[in-house]
């Protein structure tokens, strides 16, 4: 039986198997791995941000971004408008279309997270959540503290 020692692997394990669970409910959109995450966040979390602030928020180059908004532009889910108070920067907004799959596109990721707690008592899952968000929170301020240290 192999030793599961390691929380990093658990870690990663759990999402590249869930990228493939996401990948596979998805892919009837035409939404790929490299734009589901900028999606989720604009349809579900909330629009109108610009794309050096998606580009901070999921801590990758303003080039990935820049083409995961493209080929989700499109595909008709966002579009770009320029901000009010500054003409040279967009801010991206999701669409009529993106916004009549909202219900149906979050299911899946309720499912998921069914399927992760399985067995679970509520007060494991919250635990778990608490637990991971701390972790979470922990690399995103060790992350931050490298960046602004090197400039």
């Amino acid at each position: 039986m192999e030793k599961r020692k390691s929380l990093i692997k658990a870690i990663l394990d759990t999402y590249r198997i869930s990228l493939a669970y996401i990948g596979e409910s998805i892919s009837k959109y035409g939404i790929g791995r490299g734009q589901w995450y900028f999606f989720n966040r604009l349809l579900l979390s909330g629009d109108g941000i610009s794309q050096e602030q998606l580009s901070e928020e999921m801590v990758v180059d303003s080039a990935h971004t820049a083409r995961a908004v493209k080929k989700l532009e499109e595909d008709g889910y966002v579009f770009r408008k320029a901000d009010p108070g500054d003409g040279r920067r967009k801010k991206v907004y999701v669409t009529e279309k993106a916004v009549a799959i909202r219900e149906e596109y979050h299911q899946i990721y309720k499912e998921l997270n069914n399927i992760l707690t399985a067995g679970f008592t509520p007060e494991e899952v919250e635990l778990t959540r608490q637990l991971l968000y701390r972790m979470r929170d922990n690399i995103d301020i060790y992350v931050k503290t490298r960046i602004k240290d090197s400039q």
